[in-house]
């Protein structure tokens, strides 16, 4: 599977809504910290219309495949508007009462943990976040999502505070 990771657009509304839908149950509440239905128009505005400064936000998508033939185009498919299939999502949300620090989440699709992604996602985002002026990022992951800690770990996050449910990982930028 080819993949890119670009910064989020206003218009992949509808392919962050697919993108939702396809996700467990699970991955929903270890994103979001509770129970989360579909996205409403609110969430899908403020998921979306990101300012690339203080809010920034990449997603990885699916590449369609090449057409056989290459570069000879198919008939009705070089017109055919190509949906986003979007497998992942990370953000990364700079805190207004501690300027330079930003909390980071990440979400990938069910179908596609375990293959490396949530990684280079993150990494994206920190190095737009580090040009940006950030120089602190924080996660906060729930304490029994050993994925998670073992994969904000692996990039460097140290636990700077939990206690219960959730703990609380960051990783200094500079």
């Amino acid at each position: 599977m080819a993949l890119r990771l670009r910064p989020i657009r206003s218009n992949d509304k509808p392919a962050l809504e697919r993108f939702h839908r396809r996700l467990s149950d699970d991955t929903r509440y270890r994103r979001y910290h509770a129970a989360k239905g579909e996205l409403t128009r609110s969430d899908l505005r403020y998921l979306t219309e990101v300012d690339g400064h203080h809010h920034i936000a990449l997603v990885a998508e699916v590449l369609p495949p090449e057409p056989d033939g290459a570069g000879e185009p198919t008939a009705g498919r070089a017109s055919a508007p190509q949906l986003s299939d979007l497998v992942g999502v990370v953000r990364s949300v700079e805190d207004p009462a501690h300027p330079g620090e930003a909390e980071i989440a990440i979400v990938v699709r069910d179908d596609v943990h375990g293959r490396g992604l949530g990684a280079e996602l993150i990494e994206g985002v920190l190095a737009r976040a580090r040009c940006e002026g950030v120089h602190c990022a924080v996660a906060q992951v729930q304490a029994d999502n050993h994925p998670a800690l073992r994969l904000f770990r692996g990039l460097g996050f140290r636990r700077r505070s939990g206690h219960g449910p959730v703990v609380e990982l960051a990783r200094r930028l500079d």
